[in-house]
Protein backbone atom coordinates (compact mmCIF):
# COMPACT_ATOMS: atom_id res chain seq x y z
CA UNK A 1 0.00 0.00 0.00
CA UNK A 2 1.40 3.39 -1.00
CA UNK A 3 0.42 6.99 -0.50
CA UNK A 4 2.23 10.05 -1.81
CA UNK A 5 2.41 13.82 -1.78
CA UNK A 6 4.22 16.10 -4.21
CA UNK A 7 7.61 15.79 -2.51
CA UNK A 8 7.30 12.60 -0.46
CA UNK A 9 6.22 9.01 -0.93
CA UNK A 10 5.13 6.79 1.97
CA UNK A 11 5.05 3.03 1.57
CA UNK A 12 3.43 0.60 4.01
CA UNK A 13 5.03 -2.83 3.92
CA UNK A 14 3.33 -6.17 4.50
CA UNK A 15 4.64 -6.00 8.08
CA UNK A 16 2.64 -2.77 8.59
CA UNK A 17 5.84 -0.70 8.69
CA UNK A 18 5.69 2.66 6.94
CA UNK A 19 8.78 3.80 5.03
CA UNK A 20 9.11 7.40 3.91
CA UNK A 21 11.04 8.61 0.88
CA UNK A 22 11.72 12.10 -0.38
CA UNK A 23 11.11 12.45 -4.09
CA UNK A 24 14.10 13.78 -6.03
CA UNK A 25 13.57 17.27 -7.41
CA UNK A 26 14.18 18.40 -10.97
CA UNK A 27 17.34 20.26 -10.02
CA UNK A 28 19.06 17.32 -8.33
CA UNK A 29 18.09 15.01 -11.21
CA UNK A 30 19.50 17.40 -13.80
CA UNK A 31 22.76 17.75 -11.87
CA UNK A 32 22.97 13.94 -11.63
CA UNK A 33 22.40 13.75 -15.41
CA UNK A 34 25.17 16.29 -16.06
CA UNK A 35 27.56 14.32 -13.86
CA UNK A 36 26.68 11.11 -15.66
CA UNK A 37 27.21 12.81 -19.02
CA UNK A 38 30.74 13.68 -17.92
CA UNK A 39 31.34 9.93 -17.86
CA UNK A 40 28.99 8.65 -20.54
CA UNK A 41 29.92 11.10 -23.32
CA UNK A 42 33.70 10.47 -23.17
CA UNK A 43 33.01 6.72 -23.12
CA UNK A 44 30.79 7.14 -26.17
CA UNK A 45 33.44 9.20 -27.98
CA UNK A 46 36.09 6.58 -27.26
CA UNK A 47 33.75 3.86 -28.51
CA UNK A 48 33.11 5.79 -31.76
CA UNK A 49 36.82 6.29 -32.33
CA UNK A 50 37.51 2.59 -31.80
CA UNK A 51 34.61 1.66 -34.06
CA UNK A 52 35.87 4.03 -36.75
CA UNK A 53 39.39 2.67 -36.53
CA UNK A 54 38.15 -0.90 -36.92
CA UNK A 55 35.67 -0.01 -39.68
CA UNK A 56 38.34 1.81 -41.70
CA UNK A 57 40.26 -1.42 -42.05
CA UNK A 58 37.33 -3.28 -43.63
CA UNK A 59 35.43 -0.54 -45.49
CA UNK A 60 36.64 -0.12 -49.09
CA UNK A 61 33.66 1.45 -50.86
CA UNK A 62 31.36 4.46 -50.56
CA UNK A 63 28.40 2.19 -49.90
CA UNK A 64 30.31 0.46 -47.13
CA UNK A 65 31.21 3.84 -45.63
CA UNK A 66 27.50 4.70 -45.46
CA UNK A 67 26.74 1.48 -43.62
CA UNK A 68 29.70 2.09 -41.34
CA UNK A 69 28.42 5.58 -40.51
CA UNK A 70 24.99 4.23 -39.64
CA UNK A 71 26.59 1.51 -37.57
CA UNK A 72 28.70 4.09 -35.74
CA UNK A 73 25.57 6.02 -34.80
CA UNK A 74 23.85 2.89 -33.55
CA UNK A 75 26.94 1.82 -31.61
CA UNK A 76 27.28 5.28 -30.04
CA UNK A 77 23.69 5.16 -28.83
CA UNK A 78 24.19 1.62 -27.55
CA UNK A 79 27.20 2.71 -25.47
CA UNK A 80 25.64 5.96 -24.19
CA UNK A 81 22.28 4.56 -23.14
CA UNK A 82 23.82 1.25 -22.10
CA UNK A 83 25.96 3.13 -19.57
CA UNK A 84 22.85 4.19 -17.62
CA UNK A 85 21.19 0.78 -17.84
CA UNK A 86 24.25 -1.20 -16.74
CA UNK A 87 25.05 1.23 -13.91
CA UNK A 88 21.49 1.07 -12.52
CA UNK A 89 21.29 -2.73 -12.78
CA UNK A 90 24.66 -3.30 -11.12
CA UNK A 91 24.11 -0.83 -8.27
CA UNK A 92 20.41 -1.40 -7.63
CA UNK A 93 19.04 1.80 -9.13
CA UNK A 94 22.01 4.17 -9.07
CA UNK A 95 24.40 5.69 -11.54
CA UNK A 96 27.60 7.51 -10.54
CA UNK A 97 25.73 10.79 -10.97
CA UNK A 98 22.81 9.64 -8.85
CA UNK A 99 25.18 8.33 -6.19
CA UNK A 100 26.92 11.70 -6.03
CA UNK A 101 23.55 13.41 -5.52
CA UNK A 102 22.24 10.77 -3.09
CA UNK A 103 19.52 9.51 -5.44
CA UNK A 104 18.18 6.07 -6.29
CA UNK A 105 15.58 4.58 -8.63
CA UNK A 106 12.87 2.51 -6.92
CA UNK A 107 9.44 1.25 -7.91
CA UNK A 108 6.45 3.41 -6.96
CA UNK A 109 5.39 0.77 -4.42
CA UNK A 110 8.69 1.26 -2.57
CA UNK A 111 10.32 -2.00 -3.68
CA UNK A 112 13.65 -2.18 -5.44
CA UNK A 113 13.56 -1.55 -9.17
CA UNK A 114 14.07 -4.93 -10.85
CA UNK A 115 15.82 -5.75 -14.14
CA UNK A 116 12.63 -5.42 -16.17
CA UNK A 117 11.69 -2.01 -14.77
CA UNK A 118 15.20 -0.67 -15.29
CA UNK A 119 15.23 -2.03 -18.84
CA UNK A 120 11.94 -0.31 -19.68
CA UNK A 121 12.92 3.06 -18.21
CA UNK A 122 16.23 3.03 -20.07
CA UNK A 123 14.71 1.99 -23.41
CA UNK A 124 12.29 4.92 -23.10
CA UNK A 125 15.24 7.12 -22.14
CA UNK A 126 15.97 7.24 -25.86
CA UNK A 127 12.67 9.09 -26.37
CA UNK A 128 13.22 11.28 -23.31
CA UNK A 129 16.60 12.44 -24.59
CA UNK A 130 16.28 12.39 -28.38
CA UNK A 131 12.83 13.95 -28.86
CA UNK A 132 13.84 17.53 -28.08
CA UNK A 133 14.65 16.60 -24.48
CA UNK A 134 10.99 15.81 -23.85
CA UNK A 135 12.01 14.09 -20.60
CA UNK A 136 12.87 17.46 -19.01
CA UNK A 137 9.54 18.94 -20.11
CA UNK A 138 7.60 15.99 -18.68
CA UNK A 139 9.55 16.10 -15.39
CA UNK A 140 8.87 19.82 -15.05
CA UNK A 141 5.11 19.35 -15.20
CA UNK A 142 4.91 15.92 -13.54
CA UNK A 143 4.17 16.29 -9.77
CA UNK A 144 6.80 13.73 -8.73
CA UNK A 145 9.40 14.72 -11.35
CA UNK A 146 8.98 11.45 -13.24
CA UNK A 147 10.04 11.33 -16.89
CA UNK A 148 8.43 9.17 -19.57
CA UNK A 149 10.75 6.29 -18.70
CA UNK A 150 9.63 6.37 -15.06
CA UNK A 151 5.97 6.55 -16.02
CA UNK A 152 6.33 3.61 -18.38
CA UNK A 153 8.37 1.49 -15.96
CA UNK A 154 6.44 2.35 -12.80
CA UNK A 155 9.55 3.80 -11.17
CA UNK A 156 10.40 6.96 -9.30
CA UNK A 157 13.69 8.60 -8.34
CA UNK A 158 14.01 9.32 -4.61
CA UNK A 159 16.63 10.53 -2.22
CA UNK A 160 18.48 7.47 -1.04
CA UNK A 161 17.75 6.40 2.52
CA UNK A 162 20.79 6.22 4.75
CA UNK A 163 21.89 2.69 5.47
CA UNK A 164 21.61 1.66 9.11
CA UNK A 165 24.45 -0.55 10.25
CA UNK A 166 23.89 -3.48 12.58
CA UNK A 167 26.07 -1.78 15.18
CA UNK A 168 23.97 1.37 15.07
CA UNK A 169 20.71 -0.56 15.22
CA UNK A 170 21.92 -2.56 18.22
CA UNK A 171 23.45 0.40 20.03
CA UNK A 172 21.77 1.10 23.38
CA UNK A 173 20.03 4.45 23.82
CA UNK A 174 22.19 7.21 25.35
CA UNK A 175 22.23 7.66 29.10
CA UNK A 176 20.69 10.93 30.27
CA UNK A 177 23.04 12.46 32.84
CA UNK A 178 22.97 15.88 34.44
CA UNK A 179 26.72 15.66 35.06
CA UNK A 180 29.48 13.18 34.08
CA UNK A 181 31.04 13.56 37.56
CA UNK A 182 31.02 10.20 39.35
CA UNK A 183 31.46 11.98 42.70
CA UNK A 184 33.27 10.64 45.76
CA UNK A 185 33.53 6.85 46.17
CA UNK A 186 30.35 5.32 47.54
CA UNK A 187 30.72 2.70 50.26
CA UNK A 188 29.16 -0.73 49.77
CA UNK A 189 29.25 -0.82 45.95
CA UNK A 190 30.79 -4.28 46.19
CA UNK A 191 27.33 -5.49 47.30
CA UNK A 192 25.82 -4.78 43.87
CA UNK A 193 27.04 -5.56 40.39
CA UNK A 194 26.41 -5.64 36.67
CA UNK A 195 22.71 -6.45 36.92
CA UNK A 196 22.07 -3.33 38.98
CA UNK A 197 24.20 -1.25 36.62
CA UNK A 198 22.12 -2.41 33.63
CA UNK A 199 18.89 -1.70 35.49
CA UNK A 200 20.07 1.82 36.34
CA UNK A 201 21.06 2.36 32.73
CA UNK A 202 17.54 1.48 31.61
CA UNK A 203 16.13 4.09 33.97
CA UNK A 204 18.67 6.77 33.05
CA UNK A 205 18.21 6.23 29.31
CA UNK A 206 14.42 6.19 29.47
CA UNK A 207 12.96 9.14 27.58
CA UNK A 208 9.40 10.41 27.55
CA UNK A 209 8.81 10.15 31.29
CA UNK A 210 6.97 13.04 32.90
CA UNK A 211 9.00 14.88 35.50
CA UNK A 212 6.59 13.78 38.23
CA UNK A 213 6.87 10.09 37.32
CA UNK A 214 10.64 10.32 36.89
CA UNK A 215 11.00 11.91 40.33
CA UNK A 216 8.83 9.23 41.96
CA UNK A 217 10.76 6.39 40.28
CA UNK A 218 14.08 7.96 41.21
CA UNK A 219 13.04 8.22 44.87
CA UNK A 220 11.96 4.56 44.95
CA UNK A 221 15.12 3.32 43.20
CA UNK A 222 17.38 5.43 45.43
CA UNK A 223 15.71 4.07 48.58
CA UNK A 224 16.24 0.48 47.42
CA UNK A 225 19.87 1.20 46.56
CA UNK A 226 20.56 2.79 49.93
CA UNK A 227 19.15 -0.29 51.64
CA UNK A 228 21.21 -2.64 49.44
CA UNK A 229 24.40 -0.67 50.07
CA UNK A 230 23.79 -0.68 53.82
CA UNK A 231 24.70 3.00 54.19
CA UNK A 232 24.24 4.37 57.74
CA UNK A 233 21.58 7.00 58.45
CA UNK A 234 24.22 9.70 58.71
CA UNK A 235 25.88 8.88 55.38
CA UNK A 236 26.24 11.94 53.11
CA UNK A 237 24.83 9.96 50.19
CA UNK A 238 21.42 9.98 51.92
CA UNK A 239 21.36 13.76 51.56
CA UNK A 240 21.96 13.71 47.80
CA UNK A 241 18.97 14.23 45.49
CA UNK A 242 17.74 10.76 44.38
CA UNK A 243 18.58 11.26 40.69
CA UNK A 244 22.09 12.51 41.49
CA UNK A 245 22.64 9.51 43.76
CA UNK A 246 21.45 7.10 41.05
CA UNK A 247 23.69 8.73 38.43
CA UNK A 248 26.76 8.49 40.64
CA UNK A 249 26.09 4.87 41.53
CA UNK A 250 25.68 4.08 37.84
CA UNK A 251 28.85 5.93 36.82
CA UNK A 252 30.97 4.25 39.48
CA UNK A 253 29.57 0.82 38.58
CA UNK A 254 30.13 1.53 34.88
CA UNK A 255 33.78 2.41 35.53
CA UNK A 256 34.21 -0.87 37.39
CA UNK A 257 32.75 -3.04 34.60
CA UNK A 258 34.35 -1.39 31.59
Amino acid sequence: MESSQLDTISVKTSDNVTLGYTVAGLGSRLVAQILDNLVALPLTLIAILLYGAIASVFVTSAEGAGFAGAGAGFFAGFVYFGYFFVAEVVTGGKTPGKSAMGLRVIRVDGSAADFGALAVRNVIRVVDVVVVLIGIVVMFFQPQTRRLGDLGAGTIVVRDRAMVTLAAAAAPPPVILRTPDAGPPIDGLDRIGGFERDALRVFLSRQGLSQKLRTELAADIAKRLLDRLGLPLGAPERLWPPELFIERVYLQLDQRYR
